[in-house]
């Protein structure tokens, strides 16, 4: 039993929850839709949330901003700077029962607070990285002395909530922290995803068919696989091709592979040329929340060969629309996909592309189970959760 599920939830008072957020700059979505998320179902709970997100000052003399080189320095500036001495005068003000800062990365701008203070955990990957855990992955020196700064601020909190069991593990041992300082509380699904007819499917994605990024052809049920991720070395986007290519050797009248998110980058397309998947892969740049929900909705199955995740946000999203999931065996995607998915070793594409061919009769039930498991990702769960932590550190005198 983890921590959250025994928190009491205290007295039923409308609490006042600052909600320290990600600089709207860095494009860093899915922490900008968790901050909203955590914003809209406090409100809709009846609380009082504020969310406060750095502002561009320095920023604004880099144009275009990036994250990336001297304008990334000036966003430092504007979030570890400025945006800490702009949070303690709104504390001041508002006079929170909580501070909550929705991405730990940012855990420097609340320490030091005259109140509660928490931090979400999503993943430690570049902490873990930083601490030499993560063979291949090791940063340069600027980056490793910036995560060990990271780490230290988490330290300074009273509590941290982690979004997987797989995080809670990493940051007890990070940290050196007692148990009872870290709880799991999921997350929820940051868009209502659910099934589409077909019909509706198509009609959402006409738009992406008209721009000529996804083949008409492919606009049917079962007309494609889906994958959902970045560039990011853990996504694993090498090994999906990999597995792909090898699953079209496996698996008679295999289906297409829509690649979402991110472009390709120049070794990836090169790998696509090399495997000859030219005329079967496709890619979807950042679609709209109806649009991802059309695609998983349509999609034969979702393959997610990651490598590491905190939590796996896509594993969620496609058995919220009755997608099948293929993914990998390591945690903590097992966490997220339960016996609704199929695991396998995302190294050994061979192998994979194997387990997935070997289940493939099975998909309408796996689509099923995977649908089953839905109401565990319910956004009013996961605010419930935050509720009974938060009034779990706010002191007897202000309750």
């Amino acid at each position: 039993m983890t921590r959250s599920e025994t928190i009491s939830s205290g007295p039923e008072r409308p609490l006042r929850v600052l909600l320290a957020g990600n600089f709207l700059a860095d494009r860093q979505q899915s922490m900008l839709r968790f901050g909203d998320l955590l914003r809209d179902g406090l409100a809709a709970a009846g609380h009082e949330p504020l969310l406060e997100c750095p502002r561009p000052r320095f920023a604004r003399l880099a144009r275009p901003y990036r994250y990336d080189g001297f304008p990334k320095l000036l966003g430092y500036l504007d979030k570890f700077v400025v945006y800490p001495t702009r949070l303690r005068a709104v504390a001041a003000r508002l006079r929170p029962d909580v501070v909550h800062v929705v991405d730990h990365a940012n855990a420097a701008c609340v320490t030091g607070l005259a109140f509660p203070a928490l931090c979400t955990c999503h993943d430690l990957l570049r902490i873990r990285a930083a601490a030499g855990e993560i063979p291949g992955q090791t940063p340069g020196r600027a980056a490793r002395a910036f995560q060990r700064w990271i780490l230290d601020h988490i330290r300074r909190l009273p509590h941290a909530a982690c979004v997987s069991e797989t995080t809670r593990g990493d940051l007890l041992r990070l940290t050196g922290w007692s148990p009872d300082r870290a709880t799991v509380i999921p997350n929820g699904l940051n868009h209502p995803y659910r099934r589409r007819t077909p019909a509706e499917a198509a009609a959402t994605l006409a738009p992406l068919v008209a721009g000529g990024a996804l083949p008409a052809g492919l606009v049917r049920p079962d007309g494609f696989l889906v994958n959902v991720g970045g560039g990011q070395w853990y996504k694993n986007r090498p090994g999906l091709l990999a597995l792909y290519a090898r699953l079209r050797t496996v698996l008679p009248g295999c289906p297409d592979l829509v690649m979402v998110g991110k472009p390709l980058g120049a070794t990836d397309r090169a790998l696509v040329e090399r495997l000859g998947l030219d005329a079967f892969v496709h890619v979807v740049l950042g679609p709209s929340n109806p649009e991802l929900e059309a695609l998983y909705s349509l999609a034969a199955g979702l393959v997610f060969p990651s490598l590491a995740e905190g939590f796996g946000w896509p594993v969620a999203e496609a058995q919220a629309c009755a997608g099948p999931v293929f993914t990998s065996d390591r945690p903590p995607l097992p966490e997220v996909g339960g016996d609704a998915a199929i695991y396998f070793d995302p190294t050994d594409p061979a192998a994979a592309a194997a387990a997935i061919a070997r289940a493939w009769p099975d998909r309408e039930r796996l689509g099923t189970a995977g649908l089953a498991r839905a109401p565990v990702w319910a956004p009013t769960r996961m605010i419930e959760r935050y509720l009974a932590l938060y009034r779990s550190l706010v002191p007897p005198t202000r309750e």
